[in-house]
C-alpha cells in the first residue's frame, strides 16, 4: 500500500512538487502545540508542522510587496494542499483559516532568509483534549512523506536526514494513525 498524493490545484506532476522543494530548499520541523483550558492551565493539544522555504539569496530582508515572499508563501500553501488532499488523515486538522506564516533566520539554517508556514495538527473535535498516539502517528506520517518528496528535517544541509529511511514506511504510520483501519 502507498499512499498517493493528490496534485489537483497544486502541482501540474509528483515531479514538480520534487523540484519545488529542491529548489526552494525545503525543511521541516515540529512544535508542540498548546492552549490554556477553561482552568486556565496550559494544556498540549497536539503538534505546530513547520515548513521552511529559503529565498534565493540567503540574507535577503523581504518587505511586504515582495514577489519573492509571495511565490514563496504560495509553494508553501500549495505544499499544505497536497498534504490536505493526499491524507484524508489531516481532516480533523483543517484549519479555518490558511496555515500562518512569518519571515524568520534560523540559527540552524545559518541564519538564511525564509518564510515558515506552521501547520496546526490537532483534533479540532475535541479541542482542549490531550494528544493521543494516532495525531504523534499523523505527524510522523506527513513527515515521511516530506522526507520521501526530498525535503529535510532540520537543515537542507543535513543529508542524513533528507531521504526517508528503508524501514520507515509512511503507509505504516498512517494505519496506526487510523487505529489500524
Amino acid at each position: 500500500m502507498t499512499i498517493p498524493l493528490v496534485l489537483h490545484d497544486a502541482f501540474a506532476s509528483e515531479q514538480a512538487l520534487r523540484d519545488m522543494i529542491m529548489t526552494r530548499k525545503v525543511c521541516f520541523d515540529h512544535d508542540p502545540f498548546y492552549v490554556k483550558d477553561g482552568s486556565n492551565r496550559i494544556v498540549k493539544i497536539g503538534f505546530q508542522l513547520n515548513l521552511y522555504a529559503a529565498f534565493q539569496d540567503p540574507p535577503h530582508l523581504p518587505t511586504s510587496d515582495d514577489s519573492e515572499l509571495r511565490e514563496l508563501i504560495r509553494d508553501l500553501r500549495r505544499l499544505c494542499r497536497v498534504f490536505f488532499q493526499s491524507l484524508d488523515l489531516l481532516n480533523p486538522c483543517q484549519h479555518p483559516e490558511p496555515p500562518m506564516y512569518g519571515v524568520v533566520y534560523s540559527p540552524e539554517r545559518r541564519y538564511r532568509a525564509e518564510v515558515c508556514l506552521q501547520v496546526p495538527i490537532f483534533d479540532r473535535g475535541h479541542y482542549g483534549a490531550r494528544p493521543d498516539r494516532s495525531l504523534e502517528e499523523l505527524l510522523a506520517t506527513a513527515e515521511c512523506l516530506l522526507r520521501q518528496l526530498g525535503a529535510r528535517r532540520g537543515t537542507w544541509e543535513d543529508h542524513k536526514g533528507g531521504n526517508a529511511r528503508s524501514e520507515d514506511r509512511c503507509e505504516d504510520h498512517a494505519r496506526a494513525a487510523t487505529g489500524g483501519h
